[in-house]
């Protein structure tokens, strides 16, 4: 499996097109005042299907380097209590199932590492294969290391457990940055809600204000104009807030 693409399942597709459907709801009520105006915007679900993907795939790519980091660590230990490469995986894979279950991700790749040992297949290429898969720069790291230090007959434990620490340090500095990224994120999600509230207070309190911006062409023109604007500032935002570590 590669993971680099991102396939929705039947209840993410089912629960995106409820938080679109809902999107359009709201922003074709506030900008256009008209149900033709929400099919209309509906029909760009699939633009928005690719932001979720996105999402999603970032967020699964995250939550593998987190169980690599540990798996890695328990590779480590293993070694260093004087058990071979592949016997260190077996540990790992009976270890990385019982902390994250047999559903994880991790543990289907460790599984795959352990069956294919059983069939005789060597485990540096094994290891290159989940690296080039998993498209995510640690793993990668640590394939082509581990490849490396076990070919040339160096002094693996030492040389994995000198890289483990690397990568663990490196992923701890990704974490941190991503928790002040996310702060940030939320501080400018908060501020696109802020338009609706403002227009939905006067709207309430002040009722027929905004009359003239809806029912004809130049009110059309001027909201969609905004929603434009709106949408702009917003991706703007995001793409801003996406800066990786």
């Amino acid at each position: 499996m590669r993971y680099d693409k991102y396939k929705l399942s039947l209840k993410e597709l089912i629960l995106g097109i409820l938080i679109w459907a809902v999107a359009s709801v709201i922003l074709s009520y506030f900008f256009y005042r008209s149900i033709i105006a929400c099919f209309i915007i509906f029909i760009f679900f699939p633009v928005f299907l690719i932001f979720v993907k996105k999402y999603l795939l970032e967020k699964r790519k995250w939550k593998m380097t987190l169980e690599f980091k540990e798996m890695i660590r328990i590779i480590a230990v293993n070694l260093q209590a004087g058990s071979s490469a592949e016997n260190a995986f077996r540990s790992a894979y009976r270890e990385i199932r019982y902390m994250f279950g047999e559903k994880s991700f991790m543990t289907k790749e460790c599984e795959a590492i352990v069956r294919g040992l059983e069939n005789n297949l060597v485990l540096e290429n094994l290891l290159a294969s989940f690296g080039e898969r998993s498209c995510i720069e640690e793993i990668k790291d640590f394939s082509e290391v581990f490849s490396i230090a076990k070919r040339s007959g160096g002094n693996l434990k030492e040389i994995i457990a000198d890289t483990t620490d690397v990568i663990d340090t490196k992923i701890e500095m990704k974490r941190e940055f991503r928790t002040l990224i996310s702060s940030k994120r939320f501080e400018h999600r908060l501020m696109c809600i802020i338009p609706f509230v403002i227009l939905g207070y006067i709207g309430t309190t002040s009722p027929g204000y905004f009359d003239n911006l809806y029912g004809n062409m130049r009110g059309v023109v001027i909201m969609t104009a905004c929603l434009f604007v709106y949408l702009g500032a917003f991706l703007w935002g995001e793409k801003i807030a996406d800066i990786k570590a």
